[in-house]
């Protein structure tokens, strides 16, 4: 039976990650990580983990340099890679990071010694679900389709990075578009006032057709 603590992990899977946070942070320096830094998950043959205390990053993959997701910290990233490489991909930091880079050796020993395995798991359960639904916003039917997944999918980042990016560079950057198969459908949208874009920002989503 779930004790009170495995229960709280299942209602909210953040407090399991803040835990993680809690004993791994102090694995090593604080490195203050400028904007626009590349930071990979694989280093010769040492796997690496980041504990991100303060800023946001954007995870790749190596294959194509896709961009998968945006993580705001703090967050651990990396951990899917603690007992073999499972990805092979980097980070790239968006603004000023406070980043903790640990060897999974201390990853796996921290782990180990304080009984972490339960938290990791559901760590791992909430990131695998993340996963997914950005894996089907990125294999809809349509252009179309990956565009308007795409379009949420800004919208609902932090007024900070949205109006920092423009919509055509965020979704090109997450998917194997072309430029202008993606402006022809944005300028579309625009013109017909589905979404309100200034100099290719997007301001506003008012409705999406689901058809175009």
């Amino acid at each position: 039976m779930l004790d009170e603590f495995s229960t709280k992990w299942v209602c909210d899977p953040s407090s399991a990650t803040n835990l993680l946070i809690d004993y791994l942070q102090h694995g090593s320096d604080l490195k203050k990580v400028l904007p626009r830094r590349r930071l990979n998950f694989v280093v010769g043959n040492e796997r690496l983990c980041y504990v991100l205390l303060k800023g946001r990053v954007m995870i790749h993959r190596s294959n194509h340099d896709l961009a998968m997701a945006t993580v705001q910290g703090p967050a651990v990233i990396g951990l899917s890679n603690l007992h073999q490489t499972q990805m092979r991909g980097y980070i790239k930091t968006f603004n000023n990071c406070d980043i903790v880079i640990l060897k999974m050796e201390f990853v796996n020993e921290t782990v180990k010694r304080h009984n972490l395995w339960e938290p990791l798991a559901y760590h791992l359960m909430s990131l695998a679900g993340k996963l997914f639904h950005s894996y089907e916003d990125l294999t809809g039917p349509s252009a179309y389709d990956i565009v308007i997944a795409q379009l949420y999918a800004l919208s609902n980042e932090e007024p900070s990075f949205r109006l920092s990016v423009t919509a055509e560079s965020y979704i090109r950057d997450k998917t194997h578009l072309s430029r202008s198969g993606v402006m022809r459908i944005l300028s579309a949208l625009k013109e017909g006032g589905y979404i309100d874009m200034q100099r290719g920002v997007l301001l506003n989503i008012i409705k999406l057709p689901e058809k175009f």
